[in-house]
Order: C-alpha cells, then structure tokens, then sequence
C-alpha cells in the first residue's frame, strides 16, 4: 500500500476516534441542559439536520435569557412546537426557564406585547403562531393595497 493511502487511511481512523469522542461528549452535554437531540441514534451517520430540538416540558433553566417576552415568545414557537400556543402556555415554558414574569399582570402584559407585535397571528381566538405560518390572514389584515405592495 503506497506511503499516502495509508496515511490517508490512519487520518480517516483518527477522525472517526475524534468524532466518537465528541459524539459522547454532547450526548452528556444534552443530558445535563435536558435537551433532546432530533439525532439520538449512536451509531447513525451524520444527521441530515443536525438542529437540536427542546420539548416545552425540558425548557432548560436560561433558554431565553436576556430575550424579551416577545422575542423568547417567537424561539419557542419557532422551537418546532409545530402549533400554536396559548398565553398561559407561553408563560409556563417562561417560568420554566427560569425567566422572571410578573405574576400580577403577566397574562395581560404577554398578550398585549404579542398582540402589538407584527411576528405573531392570534389563531382560533385562544393561541398565539408566528404570523409566517398564516400569510393568508396576515394579508387580509394589512388590506389590499399593502399585501400587493409586500409581494414581489
């Protein structure tokens, strides 16, 4: 076997040791934050989309921190919940992570700052989706003339 295949081949033995390596240590990284990875298989190839995805139940402690309500309200929907969410819910997956809410007010606060911002569809009169999965609503409301101006 010439001089560069075998080099070539103990590169390749090298970097599949390194990859093992890394593998276990963001599967204990995950464990620790409580994150689920869309790729749990230990030995499968390279993951296709290798996002890593975090269930409203294992929110960890500082996922939003230093968002605004409206800007962690718009992570966790865009988080591949896949539905819209109701303001309550929103701030159940807030408290979870450790995000300081207002308990007087914090329902009005939340809806009010949703309802004001452009990113957010109230759907069904009781949840909240991001205004791109609802470009057909989101036309009807801006009216003819800004929907035709919107489009290219």
């Amino acid at each position: 076997m010439p001089d560069s295949e075998k080099t070539a081949l103990e590169l390749l033995e090298q970097l599949r040791t390194e990859r093992s390596e890394l593998d276990s240590l963001i599967q204990g990284l995950e464990k620790r934050l409580g994150v689920v990875s869309k790729n749990n298989e230990p030995n499968s190839s390279i993951a296709s989309n290798p996002r890593v995805t975090v269930s409203i139940d294992s929110i960890p402690v500082g996922f939003f921190h230093n968002l605004s309500q409206v800007a962690a309200a718009e992570k966790l929907l865009q988080m591949g919940v896949g539905h819209p969410l109701s303001t309550n819910e929103i701030l159940d997956a807030f408290r979870k992570s450790g995000m300081e809410v207002n308990a007087k007010h914090a329902s009005t606060a939340l809806y009010t700052a949703l309802n004001r911002s452009p990113k957010f569809e109230r759907v069904a009169g009781k949840a909240w989706g991001l205004a791109e999965w609802y470009p057909e609503k989101r036309r009807k409301r801006e009216g003819p003339e800004e929907a035709k101006s919107s489009e290219p």
